[in-house]
């Protein structure tokens, strides 16, 4: 619910502040409106695109909880403490169910199948959340959302909402990838 009450309140005051500094003659306000809406449905069909592309197109060993670049650095989990993650993890959507594998409670604490399929789900994530942020700006070549008062804010919106989750997938992945390495062992014992 707090996505859609952020893009909605976001697309209200992209709408006011164009109507209010573009010279009414030049465009209407239904015409600001129009370029907000398609830049938002724009947005969020790229980010579908994008997520579909790297889910399939991209090998999976990429995000297996054993890679190092998903490591999370003891530096790194201070600053999500710093930003107060606890608090707002919990607005950002999970949505597992387009890959059938929910996020949202940890089934398992020892199951080493379970926790590695946690882990690349939640590395697959990262990039995708990544992906969508960064390529945002692809909006500014549809001609009705070319004006950069319309497209820079939407991209700005958009790398905000998908930088969240990239946040709380790092976070949370500190504790998988420990639970992870346990279970590993336990195996190899």
């Amino acid at each position: 619910m707090f996505y859609i009450i952020t893009i909605l309140t976001a697309s209200l005051l992209i709408i006011a502040a164009n109507a209010i500094f573009l010279s009414p003659a030049v465009v209407s306000v239904g015409e600001i409106a129009l370029s907000v809406a398609v830049g938002v449905l724009a947005i969020i069909a790229e980010d579908g695109l994008s997520a579909l592309i790297l889910r399939r197109l991209t090998p999976t060993a990429w995000y297996s909880p054993d890679v190092k670049v998903f490591n999370v650095s003891r530096k790194e989990q201070k600053f999500y403490r710093s930003i107060k993650i606890k608090k707002w993890k919990d607005l950002v959507p999970e949505l597992g169910l387009f890959t059938g594998f929910s996020k949202n409670d940890l089934k398992s604490t020892d199951d080493h199948e379970y926790l590695s399929r946690f882990l690349l789900e939640s590395n697959y994530g990262v990039i995708i959340h990544l992906a969508n942020g960064l390529l945002g700006f692809v909006i500014m070549f549809i001609p009705l959302c070319s004006t950069p008062s319309i497209w820079i804010p939407i991209f700005i919106v958009n790398l905000i909402l998908s930088l969240m989750p990239v946040a709380v997938l790092r976070y949370t992945s500190c504790t998988l990838s420990k639970l992870y390495s346990r279970s590993r062992d336990k195996i190899k014992k």
